[in-house]
This record gives structure tokens, C-alpha cells and sequence, in this order.
């Protein structure tokens, strides 16, 4: 099974939100190390060895001023046009898909590695599908109105992180028993196939795949990908 180091996954990259979070500038457009973070998430899925080729999905007002960048030509990654919400963008991505294995990564986690992303498609080649996820090292509160209502019990708690990956047959099938273009919302490509009775697998993720999403994110993940830089 692909035991000839054959690339069998296609990497759709989110890039259609509106960093309404964020409170100010795109964070995906922040430059570090003389590039936007887009970028630098872009490169980490293009060395990945499992990784045949990158899909871009953006905001239909930025398809045209990326597909001329050269960190997406220099990877003849494919740009399409996203949705509304999360899912309406993956199943974008997945409609431009044709390979055996789709990966799904957040445009806002620049530090991903080579390594994580061929662990998780070889997972979910094999298991048909898979997510990343770290422990949770902290104790969790359950706070209401800033006020601490009860306390989570973090044994068996975990974060996930993208990518996530699966089989491009079993989201089809997913897809056909819950459409993602339809009304329901879901958290994940994850939580949509999970709905259609598919197990998830998971894989040991990595502390440092940090997603840029509140402000003062960037300056961890700059300063990181900084020194990845000057190596």
C-alpha cells in the first residue's frame, strides 16, 4: 500500500475566514521571515512526502491576487473559491480533490510539520480516517459569567489539531448522509463523519502546531517560525 513512497494525498488548506477574532489585520497576510503565514503553512504541506498536491481555498475577492503569488506557484498549489462557513469551504476543497486521501489543515497553523501530516495521512490511509490530538496538561474550569461553575476532569481530555484526514470515498459517503452545504453546522470534518457511524483515528500530535486565532497568538508562532527561518 503505496510502500513505493508514491504521494497519495491531496492537502486543502483553509484560507477563507475573516479573522473576525483576530480584531484587526488578516492574520493569515501577517508577514514573517519575509512571508504572510499563509505561506508558511503552504511549504509545510508541500514537503510532506504523502502530499500530491496543495488546494488553496480562499475568499473569492483573494482568488486572484494569490493564484499569482509565487509561494503558490512555486508548489502549482490549485486555488478555489470557499464558503461561508468552515464546512461549505472543505467541501470545496474536497470537490477538488481526485486523490485517495484528502487532508483538511487550518491556513492559521503555519507550524505544522512534514512529519505530523504524513502520520496522519498514512493513518487515515489505512484506518479511513484520522485527527491529531494533544493531551491537555492543565486543570479545566467550567466558568459562567467569570464565575468558576464546576471543574472538568482532564483525564482522557484532548485537544485536536488539523490536518485531518480521510479516505476522499468515505467524505463522499458522508457527505451523502449529511450534506455539508445543508443547514446543520458542524465543528469539523471530523464531528460530520463521526455522525455517519465513522471512526476516527487518532494520532499523536504536536504542542508547537499552534493555530493563530486570538490576538497575541501571531507573536508565539512568529517567533517560532523565526528561528525556523535563521536555521
Amino acid at each position: 500500500m503505496h510502500g513505493d513512497g508514491t504521494p497519495f494525498a491531496d492537502a486543502v488548506i483553509l484560507a477563507a475566514g475573516a479573522s473576525s477574532r483576530m480584531g484587526g489585520p488578516d492574520k493569515l497576510l501577517m508577514e514573517v521571515g519575509g512571508l504572510p503565514l499563509i505561506a508558511w503553512t503552504i511549504r509545510a504541506a508541500a514537503t510532506a512526502a504523502t502530499v500530491r498536491r496543495i488546494i488553496v481555498v480562499a475568499q473569492a475577492d483573494r482568488v486572484d491576487q494569490l493564484v499569482d503569488e509565487p509561494w503558490i506557484r512555486d508548489v502549482n498549489a490549485t486555488v478555489v473559491v470557499g464558503g461561508a462557513r468552515r464546512q461549505d469551504s472543505v467541501a470545496a476543497g474536497v470537490d477538488a480533490s481526485d486523490s485517495e486521501v484528502v487532508l483538511i489543515h487550518d491556513g492559521a497553523r503555519p507550524l505544522v510539520t512534514a512529519g505530523l501530516i504524513d502520520r496522519v495521512a498514512r493513518a487515515a490511509l489505512v484506518h479511513g480516517a484520522a485527527v491529531p490530538i494533544v493531551a491537555v496538561p492543565e486543570s479545566m474550569r467550567r466558568v459562567v459569567d467569570g464565575q468558576i461553575v464546576g471543574i472538568l476532569d482532564r483525564t482522557n481530555l484532548y485537544r485536536s489539531q488539523t490536518p485531518h484526514a480521510a479516505q476522499r470515498l468515505l467524505l463522499l459517503q458522508a457527505y451523502a448522509t449529511q450534506d455539508p452545504r445543508g443547514p446543520e453546522t458542524f465543528i469539523d470534518e471530523t464531528t460530520l463523519v463521526q455522525s455517519t457511524g465513522i471512526v476516527v483515528y487518532t494520532v499523536l500530535g504536536e504542542p508547537s502546531n499552534l493555530k493563530v486565532t486570538l490576538p497575541g497568538d501571531e507573536k508565539l508562532a512568529f517567533a517560532l517560525l523565526q528561528a525556523r527561518a535563521s536555521r
